[in-house]
């Protein structure tokens, strides 16, 4: 009997469907339901109703079902199903990850599909259709049609490229995808077909013809532009029959163009000859230099016509400019040979007009795009040349020391580990290829076969050039991760380059398909496809799945075995009996095992030598090239994995293992919830940036000289180590020299570490000098934004900071040389001044402050003693060229001016509160002067002290008047998201360095213990309104992660005798962005590799919550939440206005010119995003999602209720005649729900008589009479899950923060 077909009330339906509940629910489930069907239930009968029940569960009947189990598999075993029917109707089973009222599931299959999908992709890349044909039948019954068609469009794709395919083959298999896949042709099938019945000169008008009566399936298979190129698209939009409402929206104004005949070259006007012919020259300026020769390129030759237009080429030397480019056009960005490069910065800024630096602009960006499809795409290769390079000219001198020149070394390298490779990859294409039976095999080879099964489709996807190339800089990227001194962990290792393996087999298929998409042949067809990068990536160009863990594992630890294998240093050292210098030969890497934080992990080490290099020379040309700054606006985000590089797959939301956070996303995004989400980072991203060369200099030269200065790490020598103590030393003296030691190197290490990650991000900034630069973003699972481009973007430490400018310069006009100057003054550390005193501040020291630009190095005294001393040098150079202008008003201004909220959770818990003294410590209400949260905090622990010194207290004693806002800082700003104690005892430790001896270690730790503890209490005094807001967000986020769902029991369920809790905390941010804490138990799986076995996450599985963390983060995650809306909201805003806009999350940056809107923005934005109650808007959300879950408490075993229960509880065991579970409760409650729920006012009165364990609840406060577990006569038992009340709201008026100067400053 059907689900579909079964008549009758709700709970007669739920009862009779017992295979159908049992599908969904588990085995525990079926017991429920498990009444013979033929027998008839009398529902007038409540006795014999609840005994019914209660026999389902003395008779359990599970449901037998064989999984597929193919992501256990390799690929030769995967053929079709047998049971494919059976698996089919089980497919469509959802499962709700944490609550069903969402209606956000997944499906039971997920692991098994994303294998398929994979397996497909590589197979199909490397031309394998008789393999992937296998997968096509394995896949069919796990996923539904539209996904499957997509699937059976990408082998389509494959086989229409094949030679011998011709348009009758394509014909043939379009003909029988009903009957082979039970799928019929879609928009993008049509638009293969027509494709390539367009390349073999066919008739394509019988494809238009079956969609002509519908003009949206038109519009979406003209919409693929991976598929037909410019030139078919000519051809398809001149015929007649084509109509507009059957052409994309933005493909439109081309239709138009054409049926006017405005792309017919014969008859344009508008487009010079040198555009549409090869043989004909782009005019050039007439000069004193000598003419430039000819340029092949389209790209160039509309570059040099626009640029030939503009109005200051008398001052710019246009012909240097066309040559300059050129050869900048064949070098890529990072990996320059001569090292020469043409600064676009400075021929930009020194234009007059503004009609010029559109013009230049608009050059630019064409000219960038060309060079950023070679940065993402062939970034590999040019490492690699340059490598060889810089190779050849050493091995030319005769020395090929590591010392001169890593770059050298690391081709040789190169050269040594590609035979492997190739070895491997011949290997592997032989596998894939073979048909034999691989069962007839003996076992060992069957097994080494099996194996290398594993990553096989994969190794072969890209040449073992670029495999080589990958291994090496991902391996030098990593040192010194992970806790890792000079060295990695070999699980973050192994993963981390099967990664990159796959991000460079992505970016080399979007860079191929966007070669396809358009044949340019003038400046209006190159405008249009730079436009038209979004629909690029279809919807239906194929299922795009993330290679999984156990793929990239094996991947890349066969790569990093090789690496291991060729790549070898060598040493130098003396004979201990001759004395003569002898040299030996030594692995650069090298497998073994450490502690780190007490867990023995495998990890990969590097070699002395090669970490002396990493540190110490110039690491350009071992940067990873990707992931870097763009040169042009990246794609704008308008799906969930729509929108970044262009060359690149990108995602919306960073994520780390988490199914259930990608659920969410995707479905608020398929719902069109996520559009202002989009907005505000889309105008994060279309901010273009420049490097600030001067201060890149200046960093340059005191990097140079190798020693400590400011936040610049010395050249790390080998420590000097005290000397070893006799065998006989007392044990506490052995423990203090261990300390000692171990703090040494430490230091050391620590110093390699920075010295390493300085150089890379100075690397990446010399290389970028001169150039227009963007930085996309994507955020976390709670809406924080961070630039996609990890090792180097303006959310660095002050050094980094300082390097970067705005490309386009704004006058300041009078605020904005005020502000300009304030800016000056923030960072020198007077932003807890009044503003008018922060300008005098810079007024009173301009000749000082114009001096430290004429020469920093004479004048380091001034600016090194500020706060942030690089950000405060670079506007120092900014004021001495807005004073060298008559009217300093009229300078250009390229520095981002910050404004920073004042402990910024704090604000927004003062406004979720109301609580007014609250808001004004943090500045929310208008004041004259800012105040300081930190030193007043400070303040209050001073008083405590003085008042436990007078009571006697050691410590007391000790740090009164040691008290600064410097101590207290760090503390009370992570207090309010949610620092531990232990944490916040190693914040304040690391304030007391100076107070103690070097090997007062516990004496230091007792009296930061001490005053941590002031810290807390003199925070949860000053604010109570913020402290209670915090309890209930924990409050109701412990009941979350501890409650029991009433529909996920039986085969997700491990013990049916135990709670389980399978509920995130979820909640929506008011810009619709379902935010998921990610915290459950690892569910792990141990993957066999060559060098060792490591542990991996599943996250597919929907294990139990980690209920502690679940608790304590939700505090400061749901703040970070709401910070980060805000920071979207203003983003959007400023976009709006016209506004440059970038962030550090709560610090907002602008031009100086435009501070004072930006300020304006920045309020409005606060106000509208706490106009309502949002608190009151989180109980009613959480109300809404977990509505009828259960939560297990303990109470008094002697208290009446615990009576009732044990009563209940007795005569339902009298005739279950076994032990009662609390998955059998459970049952019993739902099927009471039911009742209740039913339309039927029968079934309503009977769950009105049934009584459970958890009904006789009902009337009873919980809160009053529970207990803690550990109590004795503890009883545990089931009630609804409720939430507490909402603490009472202040009396602040939020509308005040439009009129706070200081809100932010």
């Amino acid at each position: 009997m059907r689900c579909s077909s079964q008549k009758g009330s709700y709970l007669q339906r739920a009862i009779l469907n017992r295979v159908c509940f049992s599908r969904s629910h588990g085995s525990a489930a079926s017991a429920i339901a498990g009444h013979q069907q033929d027998a008839p239930i009398n529902f007038k009968n409540k006795d014999y109703l609840y005994s019914t029940l209660l026999d389902g569960l003395q008779k359990p009947q599970d449901f037998a079902f064989t999984s597929p189990r193919t992501h256990m598999k390799p690929f030769y075993d995967i053929k079709k199903l047998t049971n494919e029917d059976e698996i089919k109707e089980y497919a469509q089973k959802r499962i709700p990850w944490s609550s069903s009222n969402d209606q956000v599931t997944r499906t039971p299959f997920a692991k098994d599909v994303v294998h398929l999908q994979t397996l497909l992709d590589a197979l199909l890349a490397s031309g394998n259709l008789q393999r992937a044909e296998n997968i096509l039948a394995a896949l069919k019954p796990l996923v539904d049609r539209k996904l499957f068609s997509n699937s059976v469009n990408q082998y389509l794709q494959v086989y229409a490229q094949q030679d011998s395919t011709t348009i009758e083959d394509v014909d043939s298999f379009m003909s029988q995808m009903r009957q082979t896949y039970d799928v019929y042709p879609n928009p993008r099938t049509y638009a293969l077909a027509i494709s390539k019945a367009l390349q073999e000169n066919a008739d394509y008008t019988k494809y238009i013809d079956m969609m002509i009566r519908k003009p949206h399936m038109m519009q979406n298979a003209f919409g693929n532009a991976d598929l037909l190129s410019l030139d078919q698209i000519l051809v398809i939009f001149k015929n007649p029959r084509i109509l507009i409402d059957h052409v994309p929206l933005d493909l439109q104004s081309l239709y138009k163009e054409i049926r006017r005949g405005e792309f017919d070259e014969e008859k344009s006007e508008a487009t010079p000859e040198y555009f549409t012919s090869k043989n004909t020259a782009a005019p050039v300026v007439k000069a004193d230099t000598e003419e430039v020769r000819a340029v092949d390129s389209f790209g160039l030759t509309v570059i040099r016509h626009t640029l030939l237009g503009l109005e200051s080429k008398e001052s710019l030397n246009v012909n240097e400019l066309f040559k300059n480019m050129d050869e900048d056009m064949s070098e890529n960005v990072l990996h320059n040979s001569d090292g020469k490069r043409t600064n676009y910065y400075e021929i930009y800024r020194n234009l007059k007009t503004e009609e010029d630096r559109k013009k230049f602009n608009t050059a630019l960006d064409m000219f960038n795009f060309a060079r950023q499809k070679e940065l993402e795409s062939k970034g590999f290769d040019a490492a690699r040349e340059k490598w060889k390079h810089e190779y050849e000219k050493m091995r030319a001198r005769g020395d090929l020391s590591m010392n001169k020149s890593l770059n050298a070394q690391l081709y040789q390298w190169y050269l040594d580990i590609i035979p492997l490779v190739e070895k491997e990859m011949e290997l592997c294409s032989q596998l894939l290829k073979d048909e034999a039976d691989i069962s007839a095999l003996p076992l060992e080879l069957r097994n080494q076969l099996k194996e290398r099964a594993t990553y096989a489709p994969y190794f072969v996807l890209l040449p073992a050039k670029q495999l080589a190339v990958i291994t090496l800089l991902e391996l030098l990227k990593l040192n010194s991760t992970g806790g890792v001194v000079d060295g990695m962990r070999t699980a973050r290792a192994v993963i981390s380059v099967g990664k990159a393996v796959e991000l460079e087999y992505r970016s080399k298929i979007l860079a191929n398909r966007h070669q396809k998409a358009v044949n340019m042949r003038c400046p209006k067809d190159w405008r249009k496809y730079i436009k038209s990068q979004s629909r690029i990536e279809t919807p239906e160009a194929g299922n795009y799945t993330e290679w999984n863990l156990p793929t990239c594992a094996k991947l890349g630890s066969v790569l990093i075995s090789m690496v291991m294998q060729a790549s070898k240093v060598t040493v130098t050292g003396k004979d201990p009996v001759t004395g003569d210098e002898v040299k030996a030969v030594q692995p650069a890497f090298h497998h073994t095992y450490q502690f780190v934080n007490g867990q023995r992990l495998g990890v990969i080490r590097l070699h002395k030598k090669l970490v002396s290099s990493l540190a110490g020379n110039s690491t350009q040309n071992s940067v990873q090239p990707q992931l870097l700054p763009m040169l042009v606006a990246p794609r704008d985000w308008n799906k969930l994995d729509d929108g970044g590089y262009h060359f690149s797959h990108s995602h919306l939301v960073r994520v780390k293992d988490s199914a259930e956070i990608v659920a969410y996303v995707k479905a608020a995004a398929e719902a069109g919830d996520l559009d202002n989400v989009y907005k505000g980072l889309n105008v994060l991203g279309a901010t273009p940036w420049t490097i600030n060369a001067k201060i890149l200099k200046i960093i340059t030269h005191y990097w140079n000289i190798g020693e400590d200065f400011l936040d610049l790490p010395p050249v790390s020598e080998e420590p000097v180590l005290p000397a070893p103590l006799p065998f006989n030393a007392e044990p506490h003296e052995k423990t203090l020299h261990y300390k000692k030691v171990r703090s040494l190197l430490q230091e050391a290490a620590t110093f390699r570490s920075q010295r390493c990650d300085s150089n890379y991000k100075l690397e990446i900034a010399r290389a970028f000098v001169g150039e227009k630069m963007f930085f996309p973003h994507n955020i976390d699972f709670r809406g924080r934004a961070y630039p996609l481009s990890p090792h180097f973007n303006h959310l660095g430490n002050d050094m980094t900071r300082s390097l970067f400018l705005f490309w386009d310069g704004k006058e300041l006009g009078e605020e904005g040389l005020r502000w300009l100057k304030i800016h000056l003054a923030n960072l020198y550390g007077m932003d807890k001044a009044p503003l008018s005193e922060r300008e005098a501040f810079v007024d009173q020291n301009m000749e000082q402050i114009l001096k430290t630009a004429e020469d920093p190095y004479k004048e380091e005294k001034w600016w090194t003693k500020a706060d942030k001393p690089w950000q405060v040098l670079s506007v120092c150079f900014e004021l001495r060229e807005a004073f060298k202008l008559e009217d300093p008003t009229k300078y250009r201004s390229h520095i981002p001016v910050h404004q920073d909220g004042t402990c910024n959770g704090l604000q927004h818990y003062a406004a979720l509160g109301g609580d007014i003294e609250g808001a004004r410590q943090v500045n929310l209400l208008p004041a004259e002067r800012p105040l300081d949260v930190y030193k007043f905090v400070a303040g209050l622990v001073e008083k405590r002290l003085d008042t436990e010194a007078e009571a006697g207290n050691e410590y007391a004693k000790f740090l009164r008047g040691r008290i600064s806002r410097k101590v207290v800082k760090q503390t009370v700003m992570t207090n309010v998201y949610g620092v531990t104690f232990v944490g916040a005892v190693a914040q304040i430790e690391k304030q007391m360095d100076g107070w103690f001896g070097k090997d007062d270690f516990k004496l230091k730790h007792a009296h930061s213990t001490y005053l941590t503890s002031l810290v807390f209490e003199s925070m949860r005094e000053l604010f109570e309104g913020a402290h209670l807001i915090q309890d209930w967000l924990g409050e109701s986020a412990k009941r979350i992660s501890k409650s029991v769902r009433t529909d996920f029991v039986g085969e997700e369920s491990p013990d049916p005798k135990k709670p389980f809790h399978a509920s995130s905390v979820v909640w929506t941010t008011p810009l619709s962005l379902p935010c998921v804490q990610p915290y459950r138990a690892v569910n792990k799986q141990i993957v066999s590799t060559n060098l060792q076995d490591i542990t991996i996450s599943d996250p597919f599985g929907a294990m139990q919550v980690d209920a502690r963390k679940q608790a304590t983060a939700f505090p400061p995650n749901y703040i970070h939440s709401l910070d980060a809306t805000h920071m979207l909201m203003t983003s959007a805003a400023c976009g709006d206005a016209g506004l440059h806009f970038a962030s550090v999350h709560d610090s907002y940056w602008t031009h100086a010119h435009d501070v004072n809107k930006m300020n304006e923005i920045i309020r409005d934005q606060f106000v509208n995003l706490h106009k309502d109650n949002l608190i009151i808007k989180l109980r009613e959300e959480f109300e809404r999602r977990y509505k009828g879950f259960l939560l297990a408490v303990h109470i008094d075993g002697n208290h009446e209720l615990a009576k009732k229960i044990r009563s209940v509880r007795r005569d339902i065991v009298n005739q279950l005649g076994r032990a009662l579970t609390l998955a059998d409760e459970i049952q019993i409650e739902t099927k009471r729900q039911a009742l209740l729920k039913s339309p039927s006012a029968q079934d309503n009165k009977l769950g009105q008589e049934m009584e459970t364990t958890i009904s006789v609840t009902e009337g009873y406060d919980i809160d009053s009479i529970k207990v803690k577990s550990s109590k004795g006569k503890a009883v545990q038992i089931l009630v609804p899950l409720t939430f507490p009340d909402i603490p009472r709201r202040g009396d602040l008026d939020v509308e005040v923060v439009k009129g706070a100067p200081y809100f932010f400053s």
